[in-house]
């Protein structure tokens, strides 16, 4: 589901559509057949499946810092991706 997310611009509305799939409650309730919002919600917290934002910001901040590496890749837009992973850092400090 996250496939090649973290080199994509997301707005709140694709965080929130994303959420909405992978941590659906209903999703979840039919595999553990609950109907409790509590249960699902402390399996989520478990299996350590945190919000969309959390990990594709972390998976962000690894392809800038491989993409930065990158021997092949032009000067400006090496710069851009430092920039972007300048503002990504302190999201990446989240335990995921």
């Amino acid at each position: 589901m996250y496939y090649a997310l973290e080199a994509c611009s997301l707005c709140v509305s694709q965080f929130k559509s994303i959420n909405y799939v992978i941590s659906s409650r209903p999703t979840f309730r039919k595999i553990f057949v609950t109907k409790s919002k509590e249960v699902v919600d402390d399996f989520l917290e478990m299996f350590n499946c945190p919000p969309a934002e959390k990990t594709i910001a972390v998976r962000k901040c690894k392809f800038l810092t491989k993409f930065k590496l990158s021997s092949n890749i032009c000067r400006a837009v090496v710069d851009k991706a430092e920039l972007e992973l300048s503002s990504c850092r302190p999201m990446s400090v989240v335990n995921v």
